[in-house]
């Protein structure tokens, strides 16, 4: 485990290198850089704004799911790992799974949050028999 540990973060810390490596070029040394690689810089940056889309489209939707479960997670807390995210529920703790692509899964995903105040209180209403509870 440690070594994954120590794997992502040179990762990571190349990745943000390469990262500001690219935001210290000019825009026309980008351009110059992207068509010497033989590829349309117009195509690459459609393709990289789609995957961009896609990707916060992704995260939307399982944030969404997540909330009407009455999960909560910290959104700074998404963590990468290998093809997919990862993070977990705030009040009870039960895992959460998505890739860019759409697909999830995790624990959390399976049922209520049990230790959400929102959705316990929802709860108890509806076991006391409260009319406005009770589906149309």
């Amino acid at each position: 485990m440690a070594d994954n540990t120590s794997h992502d973060e040179q990762l990571k810390r190349i990745m943000n290198q390469l990262a500001d490596s690219m935001l210290e070029l000019s825009h026309e040394e980008v351009l110059a850089e992207t068509r010497g690689s033989g590829t349309d810089p117009q195509q690459e940056a459609e393709r990289t704004r789609a995957v961009l889309r896609q990707a916060s489209k992704a995260l939307e939707a399982v944030n969404k799911r997540l909330w009407s479960l009455g999960h909560t997670v910290n959104l700074k807390s998404w963590k990468h790992w290998e093809r997919n995210y990862y993070n977990s529920c705030r009040d009870c703790g039960l895992s959460v799974n998505f890739t860019v692509g759409g697909e999830t899964w995790g624990d959390a995903l399976g049922g209520p949050c049990r230790r959400s105040e929102r959705y316990t209180a929802r709860e108890t209403k509806r076991l006391v028999g409260d009319p406005e509870s009770r589906p149309m």
